[in-house]
């Protein structure tokens, strides 16, 4: 009877210890992770062009990679979302800020604007072609970021094309997670977005030598 009471202690205690070690703890799988994409020009030009107004329409991440996940490309044609690693935001939205915030510091347009239903002289259209993290076994790890920059007239249409054209990073990473990742696109976005103006201040120079 004393043997049964013992192993019956044990087998209380074991569970209330079992139990206590499971408070406060999480397995990292469970954990919500979050990340922002967050580049910042610099300093504002220090003059600005005079009646020369963008319209930047809102950036269009391709379907593969628009959603808040995190996307890993595992194989060669194969993408995997990544479980509890996502962005704040919608990707297109985050695009879209930093895009307007770095091109109205650049001086090369006297005013951004984004509503349709304010005049412009020419409008940008943005797309993101290629947002992933590489994790294929063959492949060093990187961050790809391509985008795509077209430049018309104010009416939108593509046969007034003045401008485009595509810019794409391969970023090596020293091993492919969620935060390293992250960490590669934005300086990425800031090589893509500082060789993109360059591009444009050339553009306009041309035009009016």
């Amino acid at each position: 009877m004393k043997t049964g009471i013992k192993l019956t202690l044990s087998l209380l205690l074991m569970a209330l210890l079992t139990a206590c070690m499971g408070i406060g703890t999480k397995d990292e799988e469970d954990i919500q992770h979050f990340y922002v994409i967050d580049v910042d020009r610099g300093s504002v030009a220090a003059e600005f062009v005079k009646n020369r107004v963008l319209r930047i329409k809102p950036v269009k991440v391709t379907s593969h990679f628009s959603g808040k996940q995190i996307v890993f490309r595992i194989g060669e044609n194969e993408y995997q979302s990544q479980h509890n690693h996502e962005f704040f935001t919608q990707p297109d939205e985050l695009f879209t800020e930093h895009l307007k915030k770095w091109m109205q510091k650049t001086g090369l347009f006297s005013h951004i604007v984004i509503d349709d239903a304010s005049p412009a002289d020419m409008v940008l259209e943005t797309a993101v072609t290629a947002l992933y993290g590489d994790n294929r076994e063959q492949f060093s790890p990187q961050a790809v970021l391509e985008m795509q920059f077209f430049l018309t007239k104010e009416a939108g249409d593509s046969s007034q094309a003045l401008f485009q054209t595509g810019l794409r990073v391969d970023i090596d990473i020293e091993e492919t997670t969620a935060a390293n990742v992250v960490k590669a696109w934005n300086l990425g976005l800031v090589e893509l977005l500082a060789t993109v103006e360059d591009d444009f201040s050339g553009f306009f120079s041309k035009r009016n030598p």
